[in-house]
């Protein structure tokens, strides 16, 4: 400070020592000019790269700690925000809806095994609900390995509030009222004031169990119109929402998988199930499983039916009107498993289940719209590269009747199919949610689950948030 203040003339007249002080500061000149001409190797260099989430993840002394840059803090949240919201699920949200049965087992619904005799899926298969997420993930959270109690030392907060299952009562009533939503914020701002405030929201997170269009009603806009306000209030704007479905033109939304119906608890499971789907005769081109949407005119589920139809031996069938398909895995994917491509057309929204219940049978996914996957899901799939996993044919070739799905399907050759499969393989254990009470080594820690992707992607998009900001420090 006083080298600032006085100057450097200044400070060496002020001083008692200065010719000694003088010297010192030649002879150290000298020494590093000699030393720079002789080895100039030894010069500093000053990266001005910007760091990789690896190199944040190591510690300065080079000693990789396996929970830097990944420490979550999940807060506290008062019951009414989460448990206290199961503890209605007999049709005390909404009259006709009891979602008892779907929060069993942490939210993967009841086991498959008690209600079949299907030896496949005797073991690690559930009647899961789409839309348990919200449960599956904080199970899933509390067993983290790099939770932290302290906030100070975190480096993403996540916020456990059950935002779809208290949206019910909005959605499917005609008594609806103000979510939670608003009471979250006020938990937040008077509980959580340093950390809410340390990046301005941009390092949290939380689940919205459903589309994200189901929590975007305008903040202006009457109960009539569909929807939750949540994502539309100003004091989240910065929070990233991870949801089923995401608006592509917001940067805070991130869709991630849809709960299907297998959860393993060992390798051996996954790689039994992975032997299956390799293995298996599949005697049918093409499968489209799904109810049709007679009343939307936009849908193209009902030509895609007669074509099914039409090719009757190299297509199966399964009319989800005529057989109940949500909460029983055994139907889909024994038709699923007998095809080697599976249809996936749009449904209320862009995005379905189905896509990943194909992932999982190693059915080659058949998409129609842009929205259904490769918009969607980037933290999961390789959605800059699709055509290695899937195929893409036009909504409109649909439509028209240009284009006849079992003629485009049936140019694959079968070492294609095969490469494609392969790819698929790949996908199955990020497509899937594991149960969150494995002990098993090489589950957890060789293979990276839809949780884990998830994870990884959120503790990833807070550092680039952090590196960009402190690049804008320095720049100014």
């Amino acid at each position: 400070m006083v080298a600032q203040s006085l100057g450097f003339d200044q400070m060496l007249k002020t001083s008692r020592s200065s010719k000694l002080m003088y010297c010192c500061i030649i002879s150290s000149l000298v020494v590093i000019l000699i030393t720079t001409w002789a080895c100039p190797e030894s010069q500093v260099r000053v990266s001005t790269r910007p760091h990789t989430f690896e190199e944040l993840v190591t510690t300065p002394s080079g000693i990789n700690d396996p929970c830097a840059g990944k420490r979550i803090y999940m807060y506290d949240l008062p019951p009414k925000f989460n448990v206290a919201l199961l503890e209605r699920c007999g049709k005390k949200l909404v009259k006709w809806i009891d979602f008892c049965p779907h929060m069993q087992n942490y939210g993967f619904g009841q086991m498959v095994s008690k209600s079949t005799d299907a030896p496949l899926f005797a073991k690690d298969w559930y009647g899961t609900d789409a839309y348990m997420l919200e449960v599956i993930f904080r199970a899933r959270m509390q067993r983290y390995k790099c939770l932290t109690n302290s906030e100070s030392e975190a480096d993403a907060y996540f916020i456990p509030y059950f935002a779809g299952i208290d949206a019910l009562n909005s959605l499917y009533t005609d008594n609806r009222t103000e979510t939670l939503g608003p009471e979250l914020v006020a938990w937040l701002q008077d509980n959580a004031t340093d950390s809410w405030q340390r990046q301005g929201g941009h390092d949290h997170f939380l689940i919205a169990g459903r589309t994200a269009y189901d929590f975007a009603r305008p903040l202006e806009g009457s109960f009539d119109n569909w929807g939750t306000t949540l994502l539309n209030l100003p004091e989240l704007a910065n929070i990233t929402d991870l949801t089923l479905e995401s608006r592509k033109w917001s940067g805070m939304d991130q869709a991630i998988p849809y709960p299907t119906g297998f959860h393993p608890a060992t390798a051996g499971s996954l790689r039994k199930w992975t032997d299956q789907v390799l293995t298996v005769s599949r005697r049918y081109l093409f499968a489209f499983s799904g109810a049709l949407r007679p009343s939307m005119t936009t849908s193209i589920r009902g030509s895609l039916y007669d074509q099914c139809l039409r090719a009757t031996t190299r297509c199966s069938l399964l009319d989800c009107s005529k057989i109940k398909c949500s909460h029983n895995p055994v139907p889909i994917y024994s038709k699923l498993l007998l095809a080697e491509f599976c249809l996936q057309p749009r449904g209320d929204t862009a995005t379905r289940r189905s896509v990943f219940d194909s992932i999982i049978a190693g059915c080659i996914p058949v998409f129609f719209h842009e929205d259904t996957a490769y918009n969607q899901y980037s933290w999961h799939l390789p959605t800059t590269d699709p055509q290695k996993f899937s195929v893409f044919i036009p909504e409109e070739g649909i439509k028209n009747g240009s284009i006849v799905v079992e003629e485009v399907l049936g140019s694959y050759s079968k070492s294609r199919i095969s490469e494609m499969r392969d790819e698929l393989i790949k996908l199955i254990p990020g497509s899937l949610y594991r149960h969150p009470d494995s002990r098993d080594a090489v589950l957890t820690e060789k293979f990276r689950d839809a949780f884990d992707l998830s994870i990884d992607g959120m503790l990833k998009k807070v550092a680039s948030f952090k590196l960009s900001n402190t690049a804008t420090t320095l720049r100014s």
